[in-house]
C-alpha cells in the first residue's frame, strides 16, 4: 500500500472515531513532504553506506599491497576500524539525546570525508604510512559511530510513525546492496586508479548525502531540555535502564545478542567449510556470497509487508528460527556442493534484513525521544560486541572440532553447533511478551510502549 494511501486510513479512522468530517488537504501537504525528504534521506543514505563499506574493502587493500603489512598489522587496522561502537557508542548516545540529530550527521558525514581524505592527501605529501591508514580508519569509524546513531534516532521525526516500518525495510535494501556490491565496487576502483585515489573518490561521493540532507524541509524539533545536574554517567545509566527494564526491547536485545552469536560464527565456518573441507576456489567463493547476499536483498523488500502479514512476535521469531537453515550446510558433503550453500546461505541471510528493519522499527516507536539515542547505541553497542565474539566462537570450533574429528566432519558439526546457537534466540523470544504482539504499539500504549 502507498505511503499517501496509509495516511489517507489513518485520517479516516481518526475522524470517524471523533465524528469529524475526514480534512485530506490537511494531510496530503504533510505526507508530501514527508515522502519528498524521505527519498533525499534515501538517497544520502545510500551513498553513505556504499562509500563506508568500500572505504572498509580498501583499507585493508591498500595496507597489504601497498605497504606488504603484516597479518598484524592488518588485524590491528580491522580493529580500530570496528572497535568504536564498543567504546564511543553509549557516549553517542547521550550526545544524541543533549542535540538536534541532522546537524550532528552533517558533521558524520563532513567529518568521514576529511577522515578518508587524509589518505591522497598524505600520498601527495609523501608521508603516507601504516599509521595514516590506521588513524584514517579509526577517525571514520567514530564518524560512522556519530552519523549511525544520529541516523536511527532521527527518521522517527522525519516521517509519521505508519511510514517507519516501510522506510526501515528500504534503507535495509541500500544496506543489503552496499555489503553485495561495495567489495566489487572497490576493487574495480583499486585497479582503474589505485587504492589511494579509489579513497579520494570515496570521500568525495559523500559530498551527495551533506547535499541530500541539506535538502531536507521537514522542521526537526528542538532537543529535549537536559535535566539539571545530571552526570555522563547517569545518562548512560538512563539509557541502559530504558532498554533493559523495557518488556519489548529487553528479550529483542537478549534475541539479537544469541542471533549474532551463532550467525557470525556460522558465517566464519562456513568460509572455512568452503576452502578447506569442499575445496573451492577463491573465485567460486566470491561468486557464493554474492548470490547468498542476493537473499538479503530480497528479504529486505519484503520486510514491512511481512510485519504487517505476520505481525510483531511472529515475524521475529521466524528471523530468529532462520538460524537453523545453517544446519543443512554440511549436506554439501553429499548433495551439489556449490547450489547446496546458495540455497542454505540466501535463506538464512534473507532474514537478517527482516530482523533489522522490524526490530529498529520497533525501538523507535516505543521510546521516548528524549531516550531515543541512548537507547539505540545502547542496543548496538551490545550487539555489536557479540560480532567478534562469535567469529572467535566459530573459528575456535572449527580449529577443535576439526582437530579432534577431521575437516570434513569437524567443520560440518560446527555448523550444525552454530546455527543450534543462533536458534536459541528463538526460546527467548517464545518466553516473553513479544510472543504474543501484533502491532507494534507506540509510546504511552499501555505498559508496552512506557519506557523507563
Amino acid at each position: 500500500m502507498a505511503w499517501w494511501r496509509v495516511e489517507q486510513n489513518t485520517a479516516r479512522k481518526a475522524d470517524r472515531k471523533s465524528g469529524q468530517k475526514t480534512a485530506l488537504e490537511d494531510v496530503a501537504p504533510e505526507i508530501a513532504l514527508a515522502r519528498q525528504d524521505f527519498r533525499w534521506y534515501w538517497v544520502g543514505q545510500t551513498v553513505s553506506v556504499v562509500g563506508h563499506q568500500m572505504a572498509i574493502f580498501l583499507f585493508p587493500t591498500i595496507a597489504i599491497v601497498t605497504f606488504h603489512a603484516s597479518g598484524l598489522w592488518v588485524g590491528a587496522l580491522n580493529a580500530v576500524g570496528t572497535a568504536a561502537y564498543p567504546v564511543l557508542g553509549l557516549f553517542a548516545g547521550v550526545l544524541m539525546d543533549r542535540r538536534r540529530r541532522r546537524p550532528a550527521m552533517l558533521l558524520a558525514t563532513v567529518g568521514t570525508m576529511l577522515a578518508l581524505s587524509w589518505i591522497p592527501f598524505a600520498v601527495a605529501v609523501g608521508t603516507m604510512g601504516m599509521a595514516d591508514l590506521c588513524l584514517a580508519a579509526l577517525a571514520a569509524g567514530a564518524f560512522g559511530v556519530l552519523y549511525d546513531v544520529a541516523n536511527q534516532s532521527h527518521l522517527p521525526t522525519l516521517l509519521p510513525r505508519e511510514m517507519l516500518a516501510r522506510a526501515n525495510a528500504r534503507l535495509e535494501v541500500s544496506t543489503s546492496l552496499a555489503l553485495l556490491a561495495s567489495p566489487a565496487l572497490g576493487g574495480l576502483l583499486s585497479q582503474a586508479l589505485s587504492g589511494t585515489s579509489a579513497l579520494a573518490v570515496i570521500a568525495a561521493s559523500f559530498l551527495i548525502p551533506v547535499m541530500t540532507l541539506l535538502r531536507l524541509r521537514t522542521p526537526e524539533p528542538p532537543a529535549p531540555p537536559r535535566q539539571p545536574g545530571a552526570s555522563l554517567f547517569a545518562e548512560m545509566k538512563a539509557g541502559v535502564l530504558a532498554l533493559w527494564r523495557h518488556p519489548l526491547l529487553r528479550p529483542a536485545t537478549v534475541a539479537a545478542v544469541i542471533r549474532n552469536l551463532g550467525n557470525t560464527a556460522a558465517s566464519t565456518v562456513s568460509l572455512l567449510f568452503a576452502y578447506r573441507t569442499l575445496g573451492l576456489g577463491p573465485g567460486t567463493v566470491g561468486v557464493l556470497f554474492t548470490l547468498v547476499g542476493l537473499g538479503g536483498v530480497a528479504g529486505a523488500w519484503v520486510a514491512d509487508r511481512m510485519l504487517v502479514r505476520f505481525g510483531l512476535g511472529r515475524t521475529l521469531i521466524a528471523a530468529s528460527a532462520s538460524g537453523v537453515l545453517w544446519v543443512a550446510a554440511p549436506l554439501a558433503l553429499w548433495l551439489p556442493a556449490l547450489p547446496t550453500l546458495i540455497v542454505v546461505g540466501a535463506s538464512a541471510s534473507a532474514w537478517v534484513p527482516v530482523w533489522n528493519a522490524t526490530v529498529t522499527t520497533l525501538r523507535q516507536s516505543v521510546t521516548r525521544p528524549e531516550l531515543l539515542g541512548r537507547v539505540h547505541a545502547t542496543s548496538r553497542t551490545i550487539n555489536f560486541c557479540a560480532i567478534p565474539l562469535g567469529a572467535l566462537l566459530g573459528g575456535a570450533l572449527a580449529d577443535l572440532l576439526g582437530g579432534a574429528m577431521g575437516a570434513a566432519a569437524g567443520t560440518g558439526t560446527a555448523l550444525v553447533l552454530a546455527g543450534l546457537t543462533a536458534l536459541g534466540a528463538v526460546a527467548v523470544l517464545a518466553c516473553s511478551t513479544l510472543r504474543s504482539v501484533h502491532d507494534i504499539p507506540g509510546v504511552g500504549e499501555g505498559d508496552a510502549g512506557a519506557v523507563a
